[in-house]
């Protein structure tokens, strides 16, 4: 996959790193900075159980890079949580859409603006949408991508060619498949889905910054091998990628896995 962005990290640059679901933190422009570069996203949608099947889809990534002179001097910085998987059962359940990553300026008479956003992904197998720009955004150089899909009924999940995320892969539609793998970028090993078996869950992604930025989502959960079984779970996204499906079971289909939180980076020189 290509690098979307094309923009080298300066050296000596101020770089902070935001996590946590659910989380707003100030971030204070530091002093003497002249260009401010900001890369957020969206947190990742919740796997479907093992009777809806569905792996989602990630969270949208959205950067700007502009002159400092153009950023207030204090923002805040609102993190997406990853969506809930659907809880293990007899009837179909979807997980829960991925939280909004946004930055705002907050004003002193207590108005908002919204500066820049990364939605989160759906509950379904569809990524979160890229964002339009705005009267920030047009102020420098700015760019939004969409949120990778996700896959059902245990298909794998090729690696995206558009973002350096993942969403999550199916959980098994039979009680005798395995769930589905999940490719990743840059030559990173295939996330193997669960078999039909009694240790038949998906296995978590993973989200890395160094050498390079990825993250992967969890794969899909296995069926439950017998008549009267229990589906595997669906693996967990990591960063801002989709939870796995869970598998299909006559008796229960499993839970579907936690879509990945999301984050935000912030380098100024």
């Amino acid at each position: 996959m290509l690098d979307v962005f094309g923009f080298p990290t300066p050296q000596g640059a101020n770089y902070q790193e935001f996590y946590g679901g659910e989380t707003v933190r100030d971030w204070v422009k530091p002093r003497g900075a002249s260009m401010v570069r900001m890369l957020l996203i969206g947190a990742g949608g919740g796997g479907g159980n093992g009777i809806n099947t569905e792996g989602s889809g990630s969270g949208a990534v959205t950067q700007w890079i502009g002159p400092a002179i153009f950023v207030p001097d204090v923002l805040r910085v609102s993190v997406g949580a990853g969506g809930a998987g659907g809880s293990a059962g007899g009837s179909a359940i979807s997980g829960s859409a991925g939280g909004p990553t946004r930055i705002i300026y907050q004003a002193k008479d207590g108005t908002g603006y919204l500066l820049l956003n990364a939605q989160g992904g759906s509950g379904t197998t569809s990524g979160g949408s890229a964002s339009s720009n705005n009267f920030f955004g047009a102020a420098g150089i700015f760019k939004s991508i969409a949120g990778h899909a996700g896959t059902a009924s245990g298909n794998a999940l090729a690696a995206s060619n558009t973002t350096f995320l993942s969403g999550g892969s199916g959980g098994s539609g039979t009680n005798t498949g395995s769930g589905g793998s999940v490719s990743c970028n840059y030559g990173y090993p295939t996330i193997a889905g669960g078999i039909a078996a009694a240790a038949n869950a998906g296995r978590n992604g993973f989200f890395i910054t160094q050498p390079i930025m990825v993250g992967a989502g969890g794969s899909g959960g296995g069926g439950g091998s017998v008549a009267g079984g229990n589906g595997g779970a669906g693996g967990n996204g990591g960063i801002g990628c989709g939870g796995g499906g869970g598998g299909f079971g006559t008796s229960s289909g499993g839970a579907g896995g936690r879509g990945g939180d999301g984050a935000v980076f912030i380098w100024s020189w």
